[in-house]
């Protein structure tokens, strides 16, 4: 293998493993480990890596370029702030990967994803319901 040959395959292996370590970085927002374990089993790509961060941390973390997130985790309602806040802030500093927002009940999860693509259109959002009625536990 020339010199060349070694260069490109060296810059391929880093952008793998750049591509990897990306794709598995998961941000949980002011979330209880015990509510990240009940997230359907299809939720989290093996191997992912969850950070929690609290809404006050939020601009610190990297929403853009390679060091982003794939996936941002959230409660739907908490003290401090809802999904449509979050997902405005999300929008506002140009994050263009997932948004799961988690709640125990929901009667009608059609509302809220309407409502946050609305007001902020450029986020991948859905909602999770965690009582076993999401199609994401079926899968």
């Amino acid at each position: 293998m020339n010199g060349r040959n070694r260069q490109a395959l060296a810059q391929a292996q880093q952008i793998g493993s750049e591509t990897e370590a990306q794709t598995k970085r998961v941000l949980a927002v002011d979330i209880a480990p015990a509510v990240v374990a009940a997230l359907p089993r299809n939720v989290l790509q093996p191997g992912s890596k969850i950070r929690s961060v609290t809404l006050d941390g939020l601009p610190d973390e990297a929403l853009t370029g390679p060091a982003a997130p794939v996936l941002i985790l959230s409660n739907l309602v908490t003290p401090g702030f809802d999904a449509l806040d979050l997902a405005r802030f999300l929008a506002q500093n140009g994050y263009r990967g997932r948004y799961l927002a988690l709640v125990d009940r929901l009667p009608n999860p059609t509302l809220i994803r309407r409502e946050v693509a609305a007001q902020s259109p450029g986020i991948n959002f859905d909602v999770i319901i965690l009582d076993g009625s999401s199609p994401l536990h079926s899968l």
